[in-house]
């Protein structure tokens, strides 16, 4: 049986080990993954439609204004002939595994690929003979950062007259899902009652 001044000692576990499981439940239980990596035509990938298709088929929800950016970004880059960072050359036998690593190393949450060689097919990575070379652009899109930093300063809005700072604070937070959750963990003080606070945050 749990006496009434150990509740306090125990919080601490118990709250870590919530935290582990909504953790586990977003990423595992809340995500289905889908093609991370879309092939389109280039006039397709310059569209908010091909972006949003793209976002789709990787599970990832995308809002009008982000799909807007990543087509005035894509469009720019084509335009601008940008190299060698969303260019890719290789053989249909490592073009899906190629197009898979430069996604994860750029760190983005999907990708469209096009044929630089011929912009007007959608090629399907997966149906290019093994031995033919090939020329792809691929845009890699980040719809949401990896981390977040939050500093909080709180006003002292007493009304007794007194000004100044009462407390300042800063959050790290780290996506845990593709549509853009986060965990944070972070600290604040208290000025007056010199007080030092650890929290814990979710933001979806």
């Amino acid at each position: 049986m749990i006496q009434e001044n150990e509740i306090p000692k125990k919080m601490p576990l118990i709250i870590a080990l919530c935290l582990v499981l909504v953790i586990i439940f977003l990423m595992y239980g809340c995500s289905s993954h889908k093609d991370a990596v879309t092939t389109e035509t280039q006039n397709q990938a310059e569209t908010p439609a091909g972006v949003d298709m793209a976002a789709d088929n990787a599970n990832v929800p995308l809002t009008p204004d982000q799909a807007k950016t990543a087509t005035k970004e894509i469009r720019y880059i084509y335009t601008h002939d940008t190299k060698p960072a969303y260019t890719i050359v290789t053989t249909g036998a490592e073009a899906v595994n190629r197009s898979e690593s430069a996604r994860k190393t750029a760190g983005a949450d999907f990708a469209i690929v096009t044929n630089k060689q011929n912009p007007e097919a959608n090629t399907d990575l997966n149906t290019i003979p093994a031995a033919a070379k090939v020329e792809l652009n691929q845009y890699n899109v980040q719809a949401y950062k990896k981390e977040l930093h939050t500093i909080e300063v709180s006003p002292n809005i007493d009304g007794g007259g007194k000004a100044g700072v009462a407390e300042i604070g800063y959050i790290e937070q780290f996506k845990i899902s593709k549509d853009g959750k986060y965990i944070g963990l972070g600290v604040s003080y208290n000025i007056d009652e010199h007080k030092t606070m650890a929290k814990v945050m979710y933001t979806w």
